[in-house]
């Protein structure tokens, strides 16, 4: 079932080669994305000119403004242009985008996969079925006076518990919980305004390209 080199090892081979495949949608996806994103910016920048406002880089704020009539004229001829052109350039983003997200969908299921057949305890069950020492859960010490009348004390027996199968279970879910979760309002701020949305990288696996 495995094959060769490893189930893992053949995921990460065909997830490597489904992202050389879908070169071509993640250049449009990136081209789309630029143009939809600066058309943006560009309209958000020219529609602080009717509100006679401008943008002070010193003091990262909105300030008054007055623009005579060339400048007013050019900006709503710049803006009527960049605001009908708008419809074309959000159609193509979005079409490229939802190629884009599919493509990503797809790694992230064969990222997980090869996650967790990496972080799967198989060892720690194989030691459990065999019932080695090694493997125990619960250390137990209960101190006990001596029943011997020669000698006068108190004595330390020690109790080791077999681990549980549901032990195991919640340690491999502690570690899969500790990974970076993704923000989605984040997320969704990035498909409105028309960044670049890149893989899922999370913090226990490098598994993405």
């Amino acid at each position: 079932m495995s094959g060769c080199l490893g189930l893992t090892i053949q995921i990460s081979l065909f997830q490597d080669l489904l992202s050389m495949m879908t070169l071509h949608i993640y250049c449009f996806y990136v081209y789309a994305a630029r143009l939809y994103h600066l058309q943006v910016q560009a309209l958000s920048w020219l529609s602080k000119l009717f509100r006679g406002k401008k943008w002070n880089p010193s003091t990262q704020r909105l300030e008054p403004a007055t623009y005579d009539i060339d400048q007013l004229f050019l900006g709503t001829l710049f803006f009527t242009v960049l605001l009908f052109l708008l419809s074309t350039t959000a159609l193509y983003y979005v079409v490229f985008t939802m190629l884009r997200l599919l493509v990503l969908s797809f790694q992230g299921i064969l990222s997980k996969s090869v996650a967790a057949f990496i972080g799967f305890p198989l060892y720690a069950y194989i030691l459990k079925a065999v019932r080695s020492p090694s493997l125990f859960g619960h250390v137990t010490i209960s101190i006990f006076k001596s029943k011997d009348t020669g000698t006068d004390g108190l004595h330390l027996a020690l109790q080791i518990s077999p681990v549980s199968c549901s032990e195991i279970n919640q340690l491999f879910r502690s570690s899969e919980s500790a990974s970076g979760k993704y923000s989605w309002k984040d997320f969704c701020f990035k498909l409105l305004t028309g960044d670049i949305i890149y893989p899922w990288i999370e913090s226990r696996y490098s598994l993405f390209n």
